[in-house]
């Protein structure tokens, strides 16, 4: 049986948190090889709980600090004056790792943010010099958005797009095999098994996006919006709930609340009615437009406690120029409906983007503002530019780095293209004052 190892990779970055993260695609392309016939094994650089790390005091929670080591900084990054550091397992555990496994017959790595390719570089590294002309599969968030210069990290195939299909089609070209039909279904469960520990279920019930943000790369990187019947989703849940004894669930979807009549809604339903004891989790933005109360006392049934809501804004003209998506007022109505059904204000996040091109300070604190006044508690999002996106051009324009050249100056620590005045700083300054008045009301 022909081995596949699938990688996690490091992440070189200034800050990162485990937000219920988890190498969902992999387990997905895992599952998939397994059904064709191939040995998949997973390596996972950013294990959080690895045994041969040092616990930390979250260490059996299903999010958490990642352990950190600093790297040296690329030339690119020397005006941070933060320290860079390398998140995920020591190197030397990786490389016990990999002497420990058979040479696989190929390696996939995936990739997510642009600006994280250093770490991505660095593993890129250590497995073509244990695996020596091993070819090596690279896709992802990072491959798709800019292949060019994903071809540039080593010795490389990059892949783009879904990664499924292609995959299989790129595997089998490496390793030779019957050409027959490549499964398109909307099959998305994971082999969970895959992993060393599973502590949650990460969970995808749908797939793209049907709108079209100027911010968000949704459309480049999936895109069909696709849906999974509830009675998929809900075979998945109750296997990590027999199997692992999982307590919690991460949405991974996009857009978990679109058509909520004939997807979300059956979905929440069925969890509330079956399994009372679970807690879900949705770090990605729900679309506020479709939360109505229904919506809302069914996410409470159904004990949802991390909401965030996709909100971005307070400024209308804002929504009308990048999609649509949502206005003032449909968020007010929907924060409105979920703290009529018993959701506190901490449980209720609107993300709110700054450093926008062009968004001037005032606004910035207008928008959270007019989050806190209708009981939604501001997450703020620095703007990271994205290539392929309807605002990337305005970004180059705006951008005080070169962003077009390295997609290192993507890092949103940069704010790269926000206003003079939109510092760091009052960045920081904000954040406080957020926690200072959600904490009194």
């Amino acid at each position: 049986m022909r081995t596949i190892l699938l990688v996690n990779p490091w992440i070189h970055d200034f800050a990162a948190y485990d937000m219920w993260a988890s190498p969902l695609g992999l387990l997905i392309l895992g599952k998939r090889l397994r059904e064709s016939g191939l040995n998949p094994i997973l390596l996972d650089c950013m294990d959080r709980t690895h045994p041969e790390m040092p616990r930390r005091r979250d260490s059996g929670q299903s999010h958490g600090h990642y352990h950190r080591e600093p790297v040296p900084k690329p030339r690119g990054m020397k005006p941070i004056r933060r320290r860079l550091c390398r998140y995920g397992v020591s190197p030397d555990i990786i490389r016990r790792q990999l002497d420990a496994i058979p040479r696989p017959d190929a390696i996939v790595v995936t990739s997510l943010m642009t600006y994280w390719y250093t770490g991505l570089a660095e593993t890129i590294n250590l497995l073509s010099s244990v695996f020596p002309g091993t070819p090596i599969l690279l896709g992802g968030i990072y491959a798709t958005l800019i292949p060019d210069h994903a071809a540039t990290l080593g010795p490389v195939t990059v892949i783009t797009g879904p990664g499924e299909g292609r995959l299989e089609r790129a595997l089998q070209e490496l390793l030779g095999g019957p050409d027959g039909e490549h499964d398109t279904s909307l099959e998305f469960s994971p082999a969970l098994d895959l992993l060393r520990e599973v502590q949650f279920l990460p969970l995808l019930t749908t797939r793209g996006c049907p709108f079209r943000c100027s911010y968000c790369a949704s459309k480049v990187l999936s895109p069909f919006y696709a849906q999974r019947s509830p009675e998929a989703v809900e075979a998945e849940i109750e296997h990590a709930v027999d199997r692992y004894g999982v307590r919690d669930i991460a949405l991974f979807d996009d857009a978990f609340l679109v058509d909520p009549e004939n997807h979300a809604l059956p979905i929440l339903d069925m969890i509330g009615s079956r399994f009372p004891g679970l807690s879900l989790h949705s770090p990605n933005g729900l679309h506020a437009y479709a939360l109505n109360r229904r919506v809302a006392t069914a996410m409470k049934a159904a004990c949802f406690h991390t909401i965030r809501l996709g909100f971005e804004s307070a400024e209308d003209d804002f929504h009308h120029a990048t999609g649509g998506k949502t206005t003032f007022a449909v968020f007010s109505d929907a924060v409105e409906n979920l703290r009529g059904v018993g959701f506190r204000r901490s449980e209720i996040g609107a993300y709110l983007m700054v450093g926008l091109p062009g968004q001037s300070r005032d606004r910035i604190e207008t928008d959270v503002h007019r989050a806190m006044e209708v009981g939604a508690y501001p997450r703020l999002a620095e703007y990271s530019p994205i290539p392929g996106t309807a605002l990337w051009e305005q970004a180059l324009a705006s951008a005080r780095y070169p962003i077009d050249e390295d997609p290192i100056y993507h890092n949103c620590t940069f704010m790269p293209c926000a206003e003079p005045d939109v510092t760091p700083e009052f960045i920081s300054r904000l954040r406080k004052l957020i926690a200072e008045e959600c904490a009194r009301k």
